[in-house]
This record gives C-alpha cells, structure tokens and sequence, in this order.
C-alpha cells in the first residue's frame, strides 16, 4: 500500500511539473507571438497572418494547465463554507466524495473532447494548416491530468489529514 501511495505523489509531481512548463512556455509564446504581430503591425503596416491562429491554439494548453495546478493546491473545489460547517471526519468523507465525482466528471470531459477532437481533426486552419483538433486534444488531456490530480489531492487528505489539503511547500508553487 506504501509503494501504491508512493507512485500517487511521484505521478502528481511529474504532472504538477508538466503543467508547470506547459504555463511558462505556453504563456512565453503567447506573449512572443501576441508581441511581435503588435510590432509587425505598426512597423511593418501589417501584422503576421499566423498571429490570430497561434494564440486560438496555445491558449487552451495554457488555461488547463492552469488548472491542473490549481487542482494540485485544492483551487478548483474550493467550497470552504460547507467544509467549515462538518466535522473532520464528515468533511474528509465529503472532500473525497466531491473528489470522485469531480475526477469521474472530468474524466468523462476528457474522453468527450477526445471524440470532436477526431471530428475536428478533418478540418485545417486557414494559414498553418494546422487541424483544429488541437484545442480538443488540450482540454482532453489537461481534463484527464485534473481528474489524477483530483484524486491525488484526495488521497493526499486520506493519508495526512485534512490540512494538508492546501499545504503545499514553497518548491511546490503552481509557478
């Protein structure tokens, strides 16, 4: 049971890290390409013609990415006035309750988005060619990596309690 308990932490660390790098290069882009096509335009009396499908692209891996790593520190289900109202054996049952059904929820969110994204995938952008697909691939995996989170939070509260719920330490910060 230790070695299972074990791989839950080391799996979140890999995510948590995941979704760090996935913000900070996400975001980078974002603001290059958002940056540049401004300079292009005013410098160059045009912009870039890929600076408006860029941004439709990346911006996805951004946002839930973003929200992988407010799972990882108990953002996304924040309901602390119910939580204050039951007593802590009450509120880790509900906390874990509202973990599975919050996983099993995003986890149906992601097998959904994986279906359009092979809809989606028939149709190209008009400048890279790109398939559109990949804003569905994004909310497919950044919905399956909230719902792991999710039920490594919980676990995390089975295990050590309910305080630590949204103790992270200082190394582990979103960004």
């Amino acid at each position: 049971m230790l070695m299972l308990l074990q791989l839950v932490d080391v799996v979140e660390k890999v995510i948590v890290r995941l979704a760090r790098f996935v913000v900070i290069a996400s975001g980078i882009a974002l603001t290059l390409v958002t940056t540049g096509n401004v300079i292009a335009r005013y410098t160059l009396s045009g912009g870039f013609s890929f600076a408006q499908e860029l941004p439709m692209l990346i911006f996805p891996w951004f946002i839930l990415a973003g929200i992988v790593l407010a799972a990882h520190v108990g953002g996304h289900m924040a309901v602390e006035w119910l939580y204050d109202k039951l007593g802590q054996r009450l509120r880790t049952a509900a906390f874990v309750l509202a973990s599975a059904v919050s996983a099993s929820a995003f986890l149906v969110l992601s097998y959904q988005a994986m279906v359009v994204a092979e809809i989606a995938g028939v149709e190209h952008s008009p400048v890279l060619q790109l398939p559109n697909s990949v804003g569905y691939y994004s909310l497919a995996v950044g919905a399956f990596l909230v719902a792991i989170v999710t039920v490594s939070v919980a676990v995390r509260v089975l295990r050590f309690g309910w305080e630590q719920r949204t103790k992270v330490g200082a190394e582990e910060m979103p960004l």
